[in-house]
């Protein structure tokens, strides 16, 4: 008999069930948008690096002036330092890169062979420079996809020269794979790479290096290798007590960790919010139920006159509420789900709809309709069957 409500009274079986509907996809497409884009940010502060620290220079010290970080700093860390496993100097600036009559803007870095282990840079075809390019100047680059396109289409860079500034004839040894655009919203593809004492030769280094990236030995010795490196350049520096550092020293690991906390916040904050209209498709429920109560109150007292308990009574509304709930939450589920993936391939997300959150905001949809349900249930089985009999 419970499931025949829906037949007896379809439009009213299928308003009530909308309210329910929308409270389940509301819940399911808010989480899975809170997952999504915690994910994506994630992801994006991920492409700084992992075990991974970032020595800048900081121009916000007390003193008029900071003291650039330049190669006497990084042969004190590597002599001094016992946590640090790599240290990649980086000079870098954005300059016109040409090859024949093409001209692209860019970004033109100058480091060492060891920066494809800092920030996990593959090479797609070719190789790197190593040590002897280092040491001659040789006058070779590395070439990001985006780079490699504009510059030259779909023809095969490898082998052929740019010239960086109009100054510098690069022949391009290596191909990076692709890497996608930084937290910043910046191509990281777009960018050239030649050995340091190249770089500092041809096109110069005036106020040292842009950043140092070091990698610890391990993860677990993030906070040492921080440590141990601001000791060392505060002494490089000649930083006194009391006068602020004139650098900077950042984990990307830490800024990732803080993106992900404050994504969890927000995700269940989204949450809360989408719960209020569970609990209204919850009212709406109800308020059907009363209805139906009052509609069907002869009914009841017939049923009750021939034998039926209350506890009998009770439950068909219960089951009544019941169905009305699964069918709202079916549906939400549903809906839900199509919002989530729709947004989530508009914005470029990570598809973030979790079977957990689907089960669980069904079964929590299907609970506070019944719970709803109960106050009319409950209604009905107290009605007097005589009161109830006279009443047309």
């Amino acid at each position: 008999m419970a499931l025949q409500v829906p037949i007896r009274n379809p439009g009213r079986s299928a308003l009530t069930a909308l309210g329910l509907a929308i409270g389940v996809g509301t819940f399911i497409a808010m989480v899975s948008f809170g997952r999504g884009a915690r994910a994506s940010v994630v992801s994006q502060f991920e492409t700084l690096g992992s075990n991974l620290l970032r020595v800048k220079t900081y121009h916000g010290h007390s003193r008029t002036s900071p003291r650039f970080i330049d190669a006497a700093d990084v042969d004190a860390l590597r002599r001094e330092a016992t946590t640090i496993d790599v240290i990649v100097p980086m000079a870098y600036k954005t300059t016109h890169v040409s090859q024949g009559s093409v001209n692209h803007r860019m970004s033109v870095t100058g480091t060492t062979p060891e920066f494809d282990r800092t920030r996990e840079w593959y090479v797609q075809t070719g190789g790197l420079f190593d040590e002897a390019d280092m040491g001659s100047r040789a006058k070779v680059c590395v070439l990001g996809a985006t780079g490699a396109k504009q510059l030259f289409g779909d023809s095969d860079p490898l082998g052929k020269v740019v010239t960086v500034e109009g100054k510098l004839s690069c022949r391009i040894i290596g191909l990076l794979a692709p890497r996608g655009s930084s937290v910043s919203g910046g191509d990281m593809d777009d960018r050239l790479f030649m050995p340091l004492p190249t770089y500092e030769a041809y096109i110069g280094i005036t106020k040292g290096y842009s950043v140092l990236e070091v990698r610890p030995k391990s993860p677990h010795m993030l906070q040492a290798a921080t440590a141990e490196i601001t000791r060392i350049l505060k002494r490089t520096h000649q930083v006194q007590p009391g006068e602020d550092d004139d650098f900077h020293v950042i984990s990307p690991d830490q800024v990732t960790a803080v993106a992900e906390q404050i994504g969890g916040v927000l995700t269940g904050l989204l949450a809360g919010i989408a719960s209020v209209s569970l609990l209204v498709g919850g009212i709406g429920i109800m308020n059907i139920q009363l209805v139906s109560v009052a509609e069907r109150t002869h009914e009841i007292g017939i049923r009750a006159a021939i034998g039926a308990a209350p506890e009998k009574i009770m439950r068909q509304f219960l089951l009544e509420a019941l169905v009305l709930a699964t069918l709202g939450s079916a549906a939400g589920v549903g809906l839900g789900i199509a919002i989530s993936v729709l947004v989530a391939d508009q914005m470029h997300w990570p598809q973030a709809v979790a079977p957990d959150v689907v089960i669980g905001s069904a079964l929590f949809g299907i609970s506070v309709g019944t719970l709803f349900g109960w106050l009319p249930a409950k209604r009905a089985a107290e009605l007097d069957p005589i009161d109830a009999l006279r009443r047309e």
